[in-house]
């Protein structure tokens, strides 16, 4: 893991998981993950360009449209199934799959638990290069199929 990778994802986790109050706070979610984004464009180009290729590609799905998630980053919504996952700013995409299939994945070792809900059905997965996006998109679909 590469120091700036190292600094992001530690930033990131510390942020959640110590300053989940802060999320309450009306766009704070959103000014923290620009500052993520903006780090990440200056450290990590081919992850952004990865997250930019993703966002083209989800809305070549059928029913996916792109909004702004909640708390930061890109949410990815499917007109009947509603969110089927979200990606930070620095590029971790959470989506969210059946527990089975969620619990196959985890096996294999390609995606990691969740960051908040680490017992639940969402699993995450580190966008690292343009790459990466066409699993990222099978993880996509998988969340599509498995509906709510």
């Amino acid at each position: 893991m590469s120091a700036s990778r190292a600094f992001d994802t530690r930033l990131f986790l510390w942020v959640v998981r110590r300053g989940r109050r802060l999320a309450e706070i009306p766009t704070l979610p959103y000014l923290f993950d620009a500052l993520l984004l903006a780090w990440t464009s200056l450290t990590h180009p081919s992850r952004v360009a990865a997250m930019e290729l993703l966002e083209e590609k989800a809305l070549q799905i059928d029913g996916v449209t792109l909004r702004t998630h909640r708390f930061g980053g890109i949410e990815f919504h499917h007109e009947t199934r509603g969110e089927l996952g979200h990606v930070h700013g620095h590029g971790l995409l959470d989506v969210r799959l059946t527990r089975k299939l969620a619990g196959e994945l985890l096996e294999e070792g390609r995606v990691r638990r969740h960051h908040v809900f680490p017992d639940s059905r969402w699993i995450s997965f580190q966008l690292g290069k343009p790459e990466d996006v066409s699993y990222a998109i099978q993880l996509l679909e998988g969340a599509r199929q498995a509906g709510r």
